[in-house]
């Protein structure tokens, strides 16, 4: 697998700043490559049609591969993480991570369908069960996406967070939100930060918590009560690409675009620090 060039026939129109990348602008997740261009929740566009795009480069020969995993290839280079992402004018991206925007979205719009695509991932593997009662650790963009996308799905769900901007964000998307400290039977951890025994104290006895956070940095865990109290803990990553339709539909459907914060690409700075001090819920940068 190759590293893009720093020019290629896609043009990139949009990209957003993720957690990763606020925590790689930090230290604490080192990028594996210095100097590296960020971005990997972008758009592009081609003779007139729009993309979205995939971050993981596979080999489609390991056996993770071979088993239909390649989101876990053993070979993976992840856009923006690994090698240059779309924080620059052009790119070249391989056709197996493209998705054509055929829903009407804006580029700022499909700059979302990345997180989205993961949340309904998360959702895959939790498999939560109609009576479920979930709440949603963290007030950020994946915190509201998981918890609008939930809600769409009819669980009970609640949002807990500490940002008053960002909560009146998820409440005018019709939102529950709480400061509640009932048990709940899943909770997803998508705060950005060392929240793990927050969510453990949240979950109920066999229960599930779903980790959706990658600041890079360690937790610790009280082992003894997940075993005693038999809680589940599971990770999830990126969304595979038969998910990527739907996350583009439910984008359109569910409004997201009102998590949004536009900059024009030469105030990259504004938006990072707008993200850093959690004044906006989605920077999304336009070139």
């Amino acid at each position: 697998m190759e590293e893009m060039e720093t020019k290629g026939e896609f043009k990139v129109r949009s990209v957003g700043v993720c957690g990763t990348d606020v925590a790689m602008v930090k230290g604490s997740y080192p990028p594996r490559k210095d100097p590296l261009v960020l971005g990997h929740e972008f758009a592009v566009e081609r003779d007139g049609a729009l993309y979205t795009s995939e971050i993981n480069l596979v080999d489609w020969t390991c056996k993770y591969c071979r088993r239909g995993m390649y989101t876990h290839c053993e070979n993976r280079k992840a856009l923006g993480i690994d090698v240059d992402g779309a924080m620059r004018e052009y790119m070249d991206l391989p056709g197996y991570l493209l998705h054509e925007d055929r829903v009407g979205l804006r580029p700022e719009e499909l700059s979302l369908t990345e997180p989205a695509a993961a949340v309904l991932r998360m959702v895959e593997l939790i498999h939560p069960s109609p009576s479920d009662r979930v709440l949603v650790l963290g007030d950020g963009p994946v915190g509201i996406i998981s918890a609008a996308v939930l809600e769409h799905y009819g669980f009970d769900v609640e949002l807990n967070g500490h940002n008053p901007e960002r909560m009146r964000v998820a409440e005018n998307l019709g939102i529950p939100t709480t400061r509640s400290s009932t048990k709940y039977d899943v909770v997803v951890e998508a705060t950005g930060s060392k929240a793990l025994g927050e969510a453990m104290r949240y979950v109920r006895h066999m229960g599930k918590i779903a980790l959706k956070s990658t600041h890079g940095l360690e937790v610790s865990l009280d082992v003894t009560h997940a075993v005693v109290n038999e809680v589940q803990l599971i990770g999830s990553r990126c969304g595979p690409f038969y998910l990527w339709d739907k996350a583009m539909h439910l984008i359109k459907e569910l409004d997201l675009r009102r998590i949004v914060t536009t900059y024009p690409f030469s105030e990259y700075e504004r938006a990072f620090q707008d993200v850093l001090n959690r004044k906006v819920v989605k920077a999304v940068l336009m070139i």
